[in-house]
């Protein structure tokens, strides 16, 4: 878990990635991979201001679960870090 990051998901196939660390976060990635989803608008390398929050969608195929995690990396941080979903 971290502290860095929260993923929310306000709506069925709806997430938001935050940064909570307090400071800016460069290169912050979601591993689409682990996710078992397939997603068009998934943050890629993109970079977060304290408290931003940047809005994506996984699209669910046949008997797809939503995940009860993801992981995240960022510039500068541990290599993935898995990040609960609230």
């Amino acid at each position: 878990m971290s502290g860095e990051v929260r993923i929310e998901n306000p709506a069925k196939d709806t997430y938001v990635l935050r940064n909570t660390s307090g400071k800016a976060l460069d290169e912050v990635m979601v591993d689409l991979a682990r996710t078992g989803a397939t997603s068009q608008d998934l943050p890629a390398g993109m970079d977060l201001a304290p408290e931003e929050g940047v809005e994506f969608h996984l699209h669910h195929h046949g008997g797809y679960h939503p995940p009860a995690s993801m992981h995240v990396r960022w510039q500068g941080g541990p290599e993935w870090v898995e990040v609960p979903v609230s």
